[in-house]
């Protein structure tokens, strides 16, 4: 990854829901050690100027501890940490301070999207990407599969039963086949 194409992942970033989260504090339950962490815990924070937590939580009653001491939050998990999130936990408390939830690094169960949905009243945004393309394509449904929005600037086709994508997050403007 360039620096450039770091920089113009989070500019889309910024682009898309910067407003949503204006000085929200950033939590998140993934590692800064993998490029989802990286860009949504560390840099895109870093680049919007907005509070995050320096260590990750391994501990759900941990983390809603935590972000029940703040006025305005976002949370960065990934689908197997939505999916095993306690039910003995009451969201409902974070609702009017949580003002997006991000998930990535594989699909959101369904039932883990409407369990959100039902106890929070706001569905995780998921964001599909990987390492060597950056961020391809978003949705935030009610758990019944919306269809993916690609991210601006992406371009994705199906060719010979592989994914395609150009975007402004690869270096150079070629065609990267997935596999």
């Amino acid at each position: 990854k360039t620096l450039r194409c770091l920089d113009a992942e989070i500019q889309t970033l910024e682009m898309l829901w910067g407003k949503t989260l204006e000085n929200a504090a950033v939590f998140t339950t993934v590692s800064h050690q993998h490029i989802y962490g990286l860009l949504f815990r560390l840099l895109w924070p870093l680049c919007a100027e907005r509070p995050f937590a320096a260590t990750a939580h391994s501990y759900p009653e941990q983390l809603v501890a935590e972000l029940q001491q703040q006025t305005r939050t976002v949370l960065i998990s990934s689908p197997s940490q939505l999916k095993r999130f306690p039910t003995t936990i009451d969201l409902f408390t974070l609702k009017q301070s949580l003002c997006a939830v991000f998930s990535s690094g594989g699909l959101l169960p369904t039932t883990a999207a409407q369990d959100w949905q039902q106890r929070l009243g706001k569905t995780p945004i998921e964001v599909l990407g990987s390492t060597e393309t950056g961020g391809i394509a978003w949705r935030r449904g009610d758990g019944s599969r919306a269809p993916w929005q690609p991210l601006p600037g992406v371009e994705w086709r199906v060719q010979d039963g592989l994914l395609d994508v150009r975007s402004p997050h690869l270096p150079s403007n070629d065609w990267w086949s997935t596999s």
